[in-house]
């Protein structure tokens, strides 16, 4: 089994959703699962402009990480999930597995971008090994706040 890499390190930009206690209403959970797909869409793009082949979105998880976008926007400050292998990966074949986490007042391809930018973040998105990912975004106080977690 190949050592975990940890990387990912935090971007503050700037973003929305509105999430009340855990539970988004119907127009809500729409929104937020478009954001999702969008994300999606982007990170992949990102990765087959470089020749990396597409991740596959982990829908299960996805709520999982959309749980850490919502701790985020509720402390109102970015931090990576304390224990990734027991949050996301308890019980799944695994060998590494990369985090970015990201705040945006703009548009979601304005954060897509600053990961692209960023060196560890960007190492994440082109990780050829990350054949999955699981996005949450929400969408909170004119932020938008996101979690994608990578693992392979």
């Amino acid at each position: 089994m190949e050592t975990v890499r940890r990387r990912g390190a935090v971007i503050a930009l700037l973003l929305v959703t509105l999430t009340l206690g855990g539970v988004a209403p119907p127009a809500l959970a729409s929104r937020a699962a478009d954001d999702r797909r969008s994300m999606t869409q982007l990170t992949n793009h990102s990765r087959e402009t470089h020749d990396v082949r597409r991740a596959r979105i982990a829908l299960t998880i996805s709520e999982l990480a959309r749980r850490h976008s919502l701790a985020m926007a509720r402390r109102g400050y970015l931090f990576h999930t304390d224990n990734p292998e027991r949050v996301y990966l308890d019980g799944k074949t695994w060998h590494v597995w990369g985090e970015n986490v990201g705040v945006t007042g703009g548009g979601l391809a304005d954060l897509e971008q600053a990961f692209m930018a960023s060196a560890p973040h960007r190492a994440n998105i082109l990780d050829q090994r990350f054949r999955r990912v699981a996005i949450g975004v929400v969408r909170a106080d004119g932020l938008v706040w996101v979690t994608v977690f990578f693992w392979g």
